[in-house]
């Protein structure tokens, strides 16, 4: 079971992504709709995983949430995004992790997949040698 914070400014989705989550056996350790308010939770939650979309309606994208938190925390990020492959990459391109990506409109097994990954990537990060 992994800590999931997701990150998204539409609250159909959120609840949609939200009970995916729990039905896959994983907690949601909060919902934000903000990047600056995301940050906040994380810090305080510390969320293995982020679900994170990319175009949140503040000021802060979710790419720039998505980097302090998972510079602040370790937490693996899976954008969430209605976005084109090409546009996904442009605008994430200053993280240094590999993206790993759930398109809008997601299904279960895409998230489960994802959710997958995301674990992988973080279980790889923590065993890497110093």
């Amino acid at each position: 079971m992994a800590r999931i914070l997701i990150v998204e400014d539409d609250r159909i989705i959120a609840a949609d992504l939200g009970l995916k989550v729990q039905r896959l056996g994983h907690l949601v350790v909060g919902t934000a709709s903000a990047g600056e308010e995301a940050i906040s939770m994380a810090e305080q939650s510390k969320p293995e995983i982020v679900l994170m979309d990319i175009q949140l309606e503040t000021r802060m994208k979710g790419t720039e949430a998505a980097h302090i938190i998972q510079k602040s925390t370790g937490a693996s990020i899976i954008f969430v995004t209605a976005f084109s492959g090409a546009a996904v990459r442009d605008e994430s391109a200053r993280l240094s992790a590999r993206e790993i990506y759930v398109g809008k409109p997601f299904s279960r097994i895409q998230l489960e997949a994802a959710l997958d990954a995301a674990l992988a990537q973080r279980l790889r990060r923590v065993a890497a040698p110093l």
